[in-house]
This record gives structure tokens, C-alpha cells and sequence, in this order.
């Protein structure tokens, strides 16, 4: 059994040794029969295993990395046999202000926290890649930048073509369901995960297959003129291509009529918005329903530079 204040010993990459904490347990919300639970994972990382004494078990790792907002790591997971597939270290009670934290869906400043899927067996690698982002950060930056240009010269030379899709009117169903009353955008995409964890595996897969596809058309030249802040610039040949996509997925999540709108008008593309949590419904319903991670690759690409005939 799991009690709060328990640490968990993770193996990172590098050789090195991460830990994890137990804030709260037996979480429950209604799309799912799991139990959920608030986990932070420490500041500590080290070649040496911790000792329960350590001040940085206490510490959550603070995220700093490219577009982390130097927020604490701590969010809402699920997951079963916890202490199977980790070390125990022991337990640290919680302190006067960690007992008042709720499992509650949320953005990490409105009392909730974001709700990030399973619990994986890499469980605890943001410590490595904050350890890399302070003491090897030229480096990061630059794998970073050439990652960046390798996939913008994959999607400019492979043919995309989408393989079984969801049926279009299923598929913008599913996406009518976003509670648009809610402000947090986790909590607007709940009902949709609900619904789409109850179907088949087949059924998120092609809702997967039916998305990408819809990014995939969106991603143009003229499209990313349109988005306002990072639109492409015809003088540098330059489109923040993160910001590019998420302002797809911003049209994408307004619906059929506004998504048909835009895709023949470019000059109709959101401005300054962005959707980002579009991405992790598939991945979030598929891990809800079978407690491991979509690992399934789509037919098409929706990262930015994937549509060549859109970018000629």
C-alpha cells in the first residue's frame, strides 16, 4: 500500500539515480475506474543512490528547460504497482502546506495539477534533462536545433499519406465534446478523453490517424503567414514551427465549420492562439484505457514542414 510522503529511487539515463514522491493517493475522477495519484519528482539526481536524509527529496525539480516556466514537476498520474517497479527509499511525512494539495485537474497555478497519463518505466527523466539544460547547455541547444532541421528536411522530402481514419463525423463529435466553460485547457478536453478512452483501441488509433491528417493539411505557407506572433517570414524563411502547430490545433479544436473555414482561407487562422493539448488526447485516452503508452505512428506527419506541396 502507498502512503503519502513515500520516495521511490528511478534510474536515469547518464548513470545516474533520480527519486520521485507520493503527495496524494487514491485520486478518482469519473471518466475512469483508476486510481490516480499527485506524485512530484525531486530535485535530487546524483551517480549515488539518495539517503533518506537528503534535503532534496523534499524539492521539487524546479523546470526551466527551452519553454518551462521554471514551474515545480508535480502532476496527477495513474498507474498500478508502484512499488513493484521501483525502489523504496522510505517516507518523509508531508509538510502543513502539501497536505492542503488536492488531486484535482489543473494547470499548476489554479490549485490543479495537469494530468499526464500512466506512470512509465522512464518514470523521473526531466531530472536528467534539467541536469543536461544547466551543465551541458550548448550542447543541448545545439541537438536541439539540429533535431529541429532534420525533421523540417524529413517532412520537405517524404510523401505523406493517412492510413484507416476515424469516420469525419465521428471524429468531430468526439471533438464537440471540449467543455469550452472551462478556462484550463486539460479540463476543457476531459469529456472528449472520457469518451474516446470507452471506445476500441482501433477507435483512438484512427482518431490519431483523422487528427494528424487535419494538421497535416493546415500546415502551408500561406496558413503560417497567418498566425500572427511567429508567422512564417518570407525574408529569413523563418515560422516558429512549435507555435505554428499548436495554432493548427487551436483550428482544429474550434470545430468543422471554423476548421473547413480556415483551411480555405489561410487569412482565417487563429491569431496568437494555440491549443497544445489537442496532441495528448489520443495518447491520454489510450493510457487511461490500457494502463501503457501509445507508441502507434500515423501515416501522416503534423509537424510543421511535413506537407511539402504546402510549403512550395
Amino acid at each position: 500500500m502507498l502512503n503519502n510522503g513515500d520516495i521511490f529511487i528511478t534510474k536515469l539515463d547518464g548513470n545516474f539515480f533520480g527519486a520521485f514522491r507520493i503527495i496524494k493517493t487514491k485520486g478518482k475522477f469519473g471518466f475512469s475506474d483508476d486510481e490516480f495519484f499527485l506524485i512530484t519528482i525531486t530535485s535530487f539526481i546524483d551517480i549515488k543512490k539518495p539517503k533518506i536524509t537528503d534535503i532534496r527529496l523534499t524539492q521539487p525539480l524546479i523546470e526551466s528547460r527551452f519553454h518551462f516556466n521554471n514551474q515545480p514537476n508535480i502532476n496527477i498520474y495513474s498507474g498500478t504497482l508502484i512499488e513493484k517497479k521501483f525502489e523504496y527509499l522510505g517516507n518523509i511525512p508531508l509538510t502543513e502546506e502539501e497536505e492542503k494539495l488536492n488531486i484535482k485537474i489543473g494547470n499548476g497555478t489554479d490549485g490543479g495539477y495537469p494530468l499526464c497519463g500512466a506512470i512509465q518505466k522512464d518514470f523521473g527523466f526531466q531530472a536528467f534533462l534539467e541536469w543536461r539544460w544547466k551543465n551541458e547547455n550548448e550542447l543541448v541547444l545545439a541537438e536541439h536545433e539540429e533535431q529541429n532541421k532534420r525533421s523540417e528536411e524529413l517532412g520537405r522530402n517524404i510523401v505523406m499519406k493517412p492510413k484507416v481514419m476515424m469516420d469525419d463525423n465521428q471524429f468531430w463529435d468526439i471533438i464537440s465534446l471540449f467543455n469550452w466553460s472551462e478556462v484550463d485547457d486539460n479540463k476543457t478536453v476531459e469529456p472528449a478523453i472520457k469518451h474516446l478512452s470507452k471506445l476500441k483501441i482501433a477507435d483512438i488509433k484512427q482518431f490519431q490517424e483523422n487528427l494528424t491528417y487535419k494538421l497535416y493539411c493546415l500546415d502551408t505557407k500561406d496558413h503560417a503567414k497567418n498566425i500572427r506572433d511567429g508567422s512564417y517570414n518570407e525574408a529569413d524563411d523563418y515560422v516558429s514551427v512549435d507555435f505554428f502547430l499548436y495554432a493548427r490545433c487551436k483550428a482544429v479544436a474550434n470545430g468543422k465549420i471554423f476548421y473547413e473555414s480556415v483551411l480555405k482561407d489561410p487569412t482565417k487562422m487563429p491569431k496568437d492562439e494555440d491549443f497544445e493539448v489537442l496532441l495528448s488526447v489520443s495518447e491520454t485516452a489510450y493510457e487511461l484505457k490500457t494502463k501503457k503508452e501509445l507508441t502507434y505512428s500515423t501515416g501522416c506527419n503534423y509537424e510543421t514542414y511535413s506537407n511539402k506541396e504546402g510549403w512550395k
